[in-house]
């Protein structure tokens, strides 16, 4: 009996005692410790103290309790050496739950949310011109659909304006009557003719006479005059050189002028009428050049105004028109009144053109030659000719 009240004691005493130290007992899996691990725990110190499960606590009060009752008597307790007290319990680490909706960050995304981190793509704003009356639609081909031309009359310094809506053709010589009446089955409704001009190519016109321009008028075609004066000096085409400005290019504007009004009146062509100067491709970067042309051109336009007529100027688009366009900027006076530029190979279009302004030389003053030295075959007649869209005053034929 008494040597199973010490064996209980004994045990008593382990338990209240606290953890084992590892350190001190290093037979691990002893038979008879059950609550020490067989193995060492992966990432465990082994001079750690292990805490005591609490149950087995639990059941060492009730078994000192029986053995008070058996007894009637305490054991004494045994001093605890201060290494072997319990450690305090540690509580396990939770994950913190997720935060509610309303306490989330504003700038949290959510998952089903695009992307918003790109760039939008910036969309051109639409620009129209004042006064640019032509469809935005284009042929598909260079060649002009068929269209009902407008044509109409307005009143503009003093004199009255015919003005033509539609798509005219040039070519050097005129074409006889019979041609111009075949050539009615053709989109055409307009035709330039070179009238006069020192620098002229086609300087014996078989055709073009006052009964001409009366009978083409009759059959509805409507005259863009062109007159091929003198030549910037530093003009690019070698046949043109001979014709030259000379050394007094304002005066030389001016006699030109009153030759091409002359000219005009003796076909019958009223004031109101269109002249169009014919200035061929020059070299603009040569300043002496351009202001020496300049000065002729300002200087025949305003000559041909003065007399009542229109002044008007064809030229390339890289070169002479872009000048005018310089010009007009600088604040400079007596130009043109309307712009014939020569682009090619490319869709007509009256204010596409990039050297002018699409503010400027509008209404009703602007011609765009898109197409030149083409062949094309109307009413059983071929003929060689340069293609034009027209919005602009022409001949006023009496």
């Amino acid at each position: 009996m008494i040597a199973v009240l010490t064996a209980l004691a004994s045990l008593c005493g382990v338990l209240v005692a606290g953890p084992v130290s590892v350190a001190e007992d290093r037979s691990y899996g002893r038979p008879g410790e059950d609550y020490l691990p067989r193995t060492l725990p992966t990432g465990d110190d082994p001079a750690r103290s292990l805490p005591i499960d609490p149950s087995l606590l639990r059941a060492s009060t009730l078994r000192m309790a029986a053995l008070r009752s058996a007894t009637g008597r305490d054991e004494p307790a045994r001093p605890v050496r201060a290494e072997r007290r319990a450690a305090p319990a540690r509580a396990p680490y939770k994950t913190p739950p997720e935060p509610l909706a309303a306490h989330r960050p504003a700038t949290e995304p959510k998952p089903d949310q695009p992307r918003t981190d790109r760039p939008k793509p910036r969309q051109p704003k639409p620009q129209r011109p004042e006064g640019d009356r032509p469809k935005a639609t284009k042929p598909k081909t260079d060649r002009p659909a068929a269209d009902k031309p407008q044509a109409g009359e307005a009143k503009a310094g003093g004199a009255k304006r015919k003005i033509f809506q539609g798509w005219a053709f040039d070519r050097c010589q005129a074409p006889s009557v019979s041609t111009m009446r075949a050539w009615l089955s053709s989109p055409y409704r307009g035709v330039g003719v070179y009238f006069g001009g020192r620098a002229r190519h086609c300087k014996y016109q078989k055709h073009l006479n006052k009964s001409w321009l009366r009978e083409t008028k009759q059959m509805g075609w409507n005259v863009l005059p062109i007159y091929v004066g003198s030549q910037s000096p530093c003009v690019i085409a070698n046949i043109k050189r001979k014709f030259t400005i000379g050394g007094n290019a304002w005066a030389q504007g001016r006699q030109e002028a009153r030759d091409a009004v002359g000219q005009a009146r003796r076909l019958g062509m009223a004031p109101g009428s269109a002249l169009y100067l014919d200035m061929e491709a020059y070299r603009l970067g040569q300043h002496r050049c351009a202001r020496t042309t300049l000065a002729f051109i300002r200087s025949w336009s305003r000559e041909v105004r003065q007399q009542n007529y229109v002044p008007g100027f064809y030229s390339s688009a890289n070169s002479g028109v872009r000048h005018m366009e310089r010009a007009r900027k600088a604040g400079e006076r007596d130009l043109p009144e309307v712009m014939w530029f020569a682009r090619w190979n490319v869709p007509p279009s009256l204010y596409g053109e990039k050297w002018l302004d699409r503010r400027a030389w509008h209404p009703h003053r602007r011609i765009h030659q898109y197409a030149g030295d083409v062949t094309e075959r109307h009413g059983g007649r071929r003929l060689a000719i340069d293609r034009n869209r027209v919005d602009a005053p022409v001949a006023i034929i009496r």
